[in-house]
């Protein structure tokens, strides 16, 4: 529970407020960074989720734009919909409506740019024509003035406006072609055959592999040859090859192409069922797809220092405004061992797109604050902080397990290269004078020592009962006397050789003794190292037990642990 007697006793002060914050602001930040490093692979989520997250991050933060190529394949699917739109009367006499105002909105813009006589006179006469009562001699007069506006136009410098109006005219005399009922099938054979060429230049080209979606074209293909694969005949396909060469002025024709148009020349749906199909099967795929522009360096465009310079000034300001109470308080020797200490939040101010996963090490930064200030203190040991401490623990237990395993690692290497016999063998040879000073002390210490003696007498006492009987020239006493003749003997050659042993360890030539023994000894066990069978069994033996300490560390121990016993 929240300890509000800590809260009362704190009483809320700046140092715990500012903590607080630095922990929201934190959270905030590595949210942002998330949501740009995850921002491409879940785009496609968005798209169908949260579209309107497209129109804030595509273009303003990372360059995309929809891709030209498959876009003008959907518009010419899109000016399909349109036509059959068109059929309509009251919705085609709207537009044709509609474009006319749009036309001399436009019109009425350039007059205010464009000072002269002949544009003006075609200016007035377009206003006389819209004026006409008689629908057929308006729509005739309004097509033939339009056109020689645009040919005024094309002559010079092309703005946007010039351009919109060069496409309304069109639109204007597409929707009066379209009035006329034999035309319809024309302007559908037209847009088909443009789709045609779309198609050929989306499978020769792949559009998709740009933005990592090659995936996509798979997919599309694959649909549309298993629906014509229900229907193809080699007569059909022959038919669809022939038809096509003449349009495509290729040898060879890929079968997604073909595939296509014998889909939208099917005689056995309308182009309504056709429509509907493409957009339910093929249209998401078309529009996921997108250019990224490219910057000066040559990478794709990315303005997501935009989005962080706030985060990246306020962590600026704080880092070093902490380096300042850092060096007044005097809490480090020197004052530029700051930036050192504090190295994760270095990491976290490298301003550089590429460096942005970095910016994640802040959440030990989080950790820190969590784990040293007050505010942990004031959430005492509520469900939160048991939280925090049990995530921070895994943490902890993964980060000290994989150094210790790499260190376990290093030293299993070590011991395979042969070498680690010898260096023990070299170490303990370096010591030689040092074995030998403890090992005379000891000497000297354990055969004056009572303790020792009275276990060793006891031992003896045993040892000498068990072999009385068994020896033949005492055999004819009686068992008491054997037993003690034994005693005594054994008694006084332990005494004897307990006073050699203090006597040898006092005197300067049993010393010198004792240290040839030693000298003897290092001896024998650096030609044992050498031993290539002595050093393939240490070898064996030392990796074996590295190994064991490794599965040991290597168990998750936080597996077994609980929340609540945090």
């Amino acid at each position: 529970m929240i300890s509000w007697d800590l809260i009362k006793k704190h009483k809320l002060g700046i140092p715990l407020l500012w903590d607080i914050a630095m922990v929201f602001v934190v959270l905030g930040n590595l949210a942002l960074i998330i949501f740009d490093l995850s921002y491409l692979s879940l785009r496609p989520f968005y798209f169908h989720k949260f579209p309107e997250i497209l129109s804030m991050y595509d273009k303003p933060i990372l360059g995309i734009e929809p891709h030209r190529t498959t876009t003008a394949y959907t518009d010419l699917v899109d000016d399909l919909k349109y036509l059959t739109q068109l059929r309509d009367d009251e919705f085609r006499e709207n537009q044709r409506k509609n474009t006319r105002e749009e036309i001399y909105k436009v019109l009425t813009t350039l007059k205010t740019q464009v000072s002269n006589e002949k544009f003006d006179s075609l200016y007035q006469a377009y206003e006389s024509a819209l004026q006409l009562e008689d629908i057929q001699v308006r729509r005739k007069k309004v097509e033939e003035i339009l056109f020689q506006i645009n040919e005024f136009f094309s002559v010079m410098e092309e703005t946007d406006e010039i351009t919109t109006l060069g496409e309304l005219s069109e639109k204007y005399a597409f929707i009066n072609r379209l009035s006329i009922e034999a035309n319809e099938s024309k302007e559908i054979l037209s847009i088909i055959q443009k789709l045609d060429k779309r198609m050929l230049e989306i499978v020769e080209n792949n559009p998709f592999a740009m933005s990592g979606q090659s995936e996509f074209l798979l997919e599309i293909q694959t649909g549309i040859k298993n629906e014509y694969q229900t229907h193809k005949t080699k007569a059909r396909d022959l038919k669809l090859r022939q038809e096509l060469d003449p349009i495509l002025n290729r040898d060879r024709i890929p079968s997604t192409v073909v595939a296509f148009a014998w889909f939208w020349r099917d005689q056995n749906r309308s182009l309504e069922q056709k429509i509907e199909f493409f957009n339910t099967h093929f249209r998401e795929y078309f529009a996921l797809n997108y250019y990224r522009a490219i910057s000066s360096d040559g990478s794709p465009v990315n303005n997501y220092l935009l989005l962080d310079a706030p985060f990246l000034f306020f962590f600026l300001a704080e880092f070093a405004l902490s380096w300042l109470l850092a060096i007044k308080n005097k809490t480090y020797i020197a004052w530029f061992l700051y930036p050192i200490y504090h190295w994760y939040d270095v990491l976290g101010l490298i301003p550089v797109v590429e460096f942005r996963f970095f910016r994640l090490v802040r959440v030990y930064k989080i950790y820190l604050m969590l784990q040293t200030n007050q505010f942990t203190k004031i959430l005492g040991n509520d469900l939160i902080s048991k939280t925090l401490r049990y995530y921070s623990n895994i943490i902890k237990e993964e980060i000290s397990d994989i150094v210790t395993i790499q260190i376990l690692t290093e030293t299993q290497n070590e011991v395979r290269s042969g070498n680690s016999l010898d260096q023990l063998v070299n170490a303990i040879d370096q010591n030689r004078a040092e074995l030998k000073k403890v090992a005379i002390k000891n000497i000297a210490q354990s055969a004056q020592n009572p303790n020792l003696q009275a276990l060793i007498q006891n031992l003896v006492t045993e040892v000498s009962e068990r072999v009385s009987a068994n020896m033949k020239p005492i055999s004819f006493l009686p068992k008491d006397m054997q037993a003690n003749l034994t005693k005594q003997i054994s008694m006084t050659i332990y005494s004897a050789i307990s006073q050699a042993t203090v006597a040898m360890a006092t005197d300067p030539s049993g010393r010198k003794s004792i240290e040839n023994l030693i000298d003897y000894l290092i001896d024998e066990m650096i030609l044992v190292a050498q031993d290539p069978d002595m050093v393939k069994l240490n070898t064996n033996i030392s990796v074996a037990l590295i190994e064991n300490m490794k599965k040991s560390i290597g168990e998750k121990k936080w597996l077994k642990s609980e929340i609540g016993s945090s």
